[in-house]
């Protein structure tokens, strides 16, 4: 009799009945006490208390998936609950961002916690938290059109299979965390203040940028090989003679000015391969 008790409380589908009708008696307690006291903020709390509760249970029961739910639906919860918050006086699309942004945090919390407890590094989850961040950042602080979404989020993007593919070793990743970093602001600089009727000078800034990237493939294949891969300087150099020759047709006058400013950038990036490679030899 005992032993059927035993594995009757131990029943996972029992279990997880269990724990959302806690939930929902919860929940609803909240909602009575907020039409008896009209707080109007006790309802809206209820997601983030739901998320607080899973995450708890997730610690508890030692569940990986019970722990990244709880994480995320607390991260929602917050959002929300700060966002709908009648103090703040900002239009309705900023507040958005607060909830992205709280998103993003959740995600580098269960990047956390799969790290603390698991010992293992949940990519996924800071690409995840890269999106929402780039999210977060353009509702919060730009003008909100689409090349600063554009701009924030490939940079976000970029920033983590950078991280990734470094702390990896894997130039697969570097690849696309190289051309995402400097895609992202060629598009955005170039044509979110678009000035010639014939697109030349746009697309020529565009494609220049583009170079920047494979060129930094090569100077950041110094950190995973201790050597440099040279054929993305062969697509880099096509694009930067295209760029360059289109910036030249559109806007003569200020060619020899674009060419010098990307050019330095250029030796920015070679300096930084030179710093590179003194680190490679003291190692």
């Amino acid at each position: 009799m005992l032993q059927n008790r035993l594995e009757h409380s131990n029943n996972p589908k029992l279990q997880t009945s269990s724990l959302f009708g806690l939930m929902l008696i919860i929940a609803g307690v909240l909602f009575i006490v907020d039409l008896q006291l009209k707080t109007r903020w006790l309802t809206i709390s209820i997601p983030a208390v739901l998320g607080l509760i899973l995450l708890i249970y997730g610690f508890l029961s030692g569940k990986k998936g019970w722990l990244i739910a709880g994480a995320l639906v607390t991260g929602v919860g917050l959002g929300s609950f700060f966002a709908l918050q009648q103090f703040l006086t900002i239009p309705l699309v900023r507040r958005f961002g607060y909830l992205a942004m709280f998103i993003a945090i959740s995600w580098l919390i269960v990047l956390v916690i799969l790290r603390v407890f698991y010992q293992t590094t949940a990519w996924w989850a800071l690409l995840m938290g890269g999106i929402f961040g780039g999210t977060a950042y353009s509702l919060l602080f730009s003008p909100l059109q689409v090349f600063d979404f554009v701009l924030s989020i490939s940079i976000g993007l970029g920033v983590v299979f950078l991280l990734w593919g470094w702390v990896q070793k894997l130039i697969g990743l570097i690849i696309p965390g190289s051309i995402l970093i400097t895609s992202g602001p060629g598009i955005s600089i170039a044509w979110s203040h678009a000035t010639s009727p014939e697109g030349l000078v746009e697309t020529g800034v565009m494609l220049v940028w583009f170079a920047l990237g494979w060129l930094l493939i090569t100077v950041f294949s110094r950190l995973i090989y201790k050597k440099f891969i040279w054929w993305p300087l062969i697509p880099g150099g096509v694009l930067a003679m295209v760029g360059w020759g289109l910036y030249i047709g559109g806007n003569p006058g200020n060619a020899l000015g674009f060419v010098g400013n990307s050019g330095s950038i250029g030796l920015i990036i070679f300096g930084v391969y030179l710093l590179l490679l003194r680190f490679g030899m003291q190692k």
